[in-house]
């Protein structure tokens, strides 16, 4: 009997012990392989975010692609954590960039990463096709095993009616690094973690596989077997309590329990660590999806509405820009804590990554919105206290609704996203709910930024000029050129609209070269008269800016000196190292900088003391407040006055009397514009006004 009983307890502590070495074994199984579908997961967004871009697209296809792509992944390859490796190949299996850690290379893509890059194209372009998401695998460079994905470069909204067949392709590598290998082990949990040509014997194993789908390598790493180390550590006491069987049938259940307990805890901390936001323990993506959809099934059941609040916060960047990235991220745990704090405890509440946030809340079927989006609001639009520092941000919100469940995750995703990209068009601290004609909006949208690609391309955007008179003399001194689209049969696109419309597009540097082309063209009939050009701010952001306007002066043989650029004060507060570097440039080669628009902004002295421009333009709605308001007129000479101060000429538009010109001319502006000169016209028109080969050039009035 003690015998039986003997090897019963042993067979007992040794089942213990396998099962408890296989569940750890499972678990580091499963750790290993979610390691690799993340890491799979990071490469495919980060090629869609990449290659899905409209402003690759058109960089890739013009003149400036080398230093385009080296400035975009080239320079980026030295220390960006998802790729040590950048490639772009065009059509023909040409390198148009090669970099690797952050240098160029010599060497032929086909070269470096092996046969498997061809197969790996080819799936590119197919699911460029198709519309499916792009291929990632494990291919064994020059360099060693690396993980590949390529994808076709092509605008964000093609669909894949739209051939983009011939369009370069970007091919994205990280290698499989002593660096690498030991942040996958930290990161899931995974000791001892090695990267082989073949599984070791003795040892756990998960497969890389390559575009075929045959192993390229294997990860290796040690059992941990925690059942065993278990019972060797508890092994003395239990000879020791051998001869008091309740007390040795006690050892064997606590270190079975504790054995279980333990492995329960490390699957429950590495499933947190996958669906929770480390900086803010809130759900990240991930996390919010998965909560998302059981709450859309019981919305479902239950036949209640779900609501999904997309958060981007106003003014996150500047404060990360003004007091560094701990400043910021102390914010970000801020606003966690806040929303959690004040919004509903069953509230389910999401950080998707950098500063947006996620909210997900049900109501009743039909019950408004509106005071769940004052509080988030309100939450935001408070001031926060960070490092002894007052910080004021807000939120533009994106809102939609599953009704009863009726919408999947993904389309209550998009709907919101699409109604957060309103908000923020909107200014801030605003809530947009999505309406069913935000769609056709876009749709619209879409066509008419493919129309106006078109008529770039057929250089048919137009110029209407307006004089600039001397408020001394009367006499015209200069013209502004205004781009002007004409549309044949069609409604007239206000500038604003379609300028707008250019940037989002990635064309407004295309706009902008064509209509200072076509104005200098014009100009050099006019000898000896200004010309104003507007640009926009995202031409500055552009590195090679001043050399294709200097190189389009020169080949119109326009004299520099004549010519000035007006930009608004946006880009200055944004960007203003990007914005001094620019402007410096321009004035090097001979060409004035206006500041547009002041005083309707946030233009400061200091910016103008800054920037040191050579101009400064008065804004129409300084002007028009003269004749509705008492103090208008005093606000507007102390304008001028600053500006005459500072030594900086004064431009002001929007002149419609007499009496607000007799005003201007007091008050000490050099240049007036407006309709009482004349409104904008066609080159022709305005030379047969204002340059008659015998006449002399005195203002006619409009």
């Amino acid at each position: 009997m003690a015998t039986a009983l003997a090897g019963l307890v042993g067979t007992s502590i040794r089942e213990i012990t396998d099962n408890a070495d296989a569940l750890d074994d499972k678990r580091a199984s499963h750790a290993a392989s979610g390691a690799v579908q993340a890491m799979l997961r990071q490469q495919r967004a980060t090629l869609r975010d990449n290659a899905y871009w409209d402003e690759a697209v058109n960089h890739t296809a013009g003149p400036d692609a080398e230093a385009w792509t080296i400035e975009t992944w080239g320079v980026s390859s030295l220390d960006y954590p998802l790729y040590d490796t950048a490639f772009v190949i065009d059509i023909t299996g040409r390198n148009i960039l090669a970099y690797r850690n952050g240098e160029a290379m010599a060497v032929p893509a086909r070269r470096f990463l092996g046969a498997g890059l061809d197969t790996l194209i080819a799936a590119a372009r197919r699911s460029a096709a198709a519309g499916t998401d792009v291929p990632v695998h494990f291919l064994r460079s020059s360099e060693g095993v690396a993980m590949v994905g390529a994808a076709v470069i092509q605008s964000a909204e093609t669909s894949p009616a739209v051939p983009v067949a011939t369009n370069p392709v970007l091919v994205l590598a990280k290698h499989m690094t002593a660096d690498t290998l030991a942040e996958l082990s930290a990161d899931f949990n995974i000791i001892g973690l090695t990267l082989d040509d073949a599984p070791l014997p003795g040892l756990l194993h998960a497969v890389l596989r390559g575009v075929d789908g045959s192993p390229t390598a294997y990860f290796n790493w040690p059992r941990i077997l925690p059942g065993t180390r278990s019972f060797i550590g508890v092994k003395d006491e239990l000879r020791i309590a051998a001869s008091v069987l309740c007390v040795f049938l006690l050892g064997i259940g606590l270190s079975g329990g504790w054995t279980i307990r333990s492995l329960k805890r490390s699957e429950a901390h590495a499933r947190h660590r996958a669906t929770h936001d480390s900086l803010t323990g809130l759900w990240n993506r991930a996390g919010l999806l998965e909560n998302l959809e059981q709450d859309l099934l019981d919305g479902r059941i239950a036949r209640t509405d779900v609501r999904l609040f997309l958060i981007d916060l106003d003014g996150f960047k500047a404060v990360n820009d003004a007091w560094g990235h701990a400043v910021g991220d102390d914010l970000i745990a801020a606003v966690a804590d806040r929303l959690l704090a004040e919004l509903p405890e069953e509230t389910l509440v999401a950080r998707l990554g950098g500063d947006e946030f996620a909210v997900v809340t049900s109501a009743p079927a039909g019950q408004p919105a509106t005071e769940f989006e004052a509080a988030i609001q309100s939450a935001l639009q408070r001031v926060f206290y960070i490092a002894e520092r007052t910080v004021e941000i807000g939120g533009s919100v994106g809102i939609s609704v599953s009704i009863a469940g009726d919408l999947g995750a993904g389309e209550l995703m998009r709907r919101a996203d699409i109604a957060l990209y309103r908000a923020k068009d909107m200014g801030r601290g605003v809530s947009v709910s999505y309406e069913d004609a935000f769609d056709a909006e876009k749709r619209q949208e879409a066509m008419l930024e493919a129309e106006l690609r078109a008529q770039l391309e057929g250089d048919g955007i137009g110029v209407a000029f307006q004089p600039l008179i001397n408020a001394a003399t009367g006499r015209i001194c200069g013209v502004e050129a205004l781009a002007r689209w004409p549309r044949s049969g069609g409604a007239a696109i206000l500038p604003d609209v379609f300028i707008a419309l250019a940037e989002r597009g990635g064309l407004i540097d295309t706009l902008g070269m064509q209509v200072l082309t076509k104005a200098l063209a014009a100009a050099r009939a006019w000898p000896g008269i200004g010309l104003s050009v507007n640009i926009s701010p995202l031409q500055l952001k552009n590195p090679s800016f001043v050399a294709q306007v200097t190189s389009i002066t020169g080949a119109a043989g326009f004299d520099p000196h004549l010519l000035t650029l007006e930009v608004t004060e946006g880009v200055l507060i944004a960007h203003p190292e990007q914005a001094r570097r620019a402007l410096d440039g321009l004035k090097s080669a001979g060409i004035k900088v206006s500041l547009d628009d002041f005083g309707c902004g946030y233009a400061s002295i200091g910016a103008l003391r800054q920037f040191g421009f050579d101009r400064m333009k008065v804004d129409r709605s300084l002007i028009q407040a003269v004749d509705r308001d008492e103090n208008g007129g005093a606000v507007l000479q102390a304008t001028i006055a600053l500006a005459n101060a500072l030594r900086i000429p004064v431009t002001a538009e929007g002149i419609e009397t007499e009496e607000q010109a007799m005003l201007l001319r007091l008050s000490g502006c050099d240049e007036l514009q407006g309709y009482l000169y004349g409104r904008p016209v066609d080159a022709a028109t305005l030379g047969g006004q204002f340059f008659p080969a015998s006449a002399p050039r005195k203002v006619v009035r409009a």
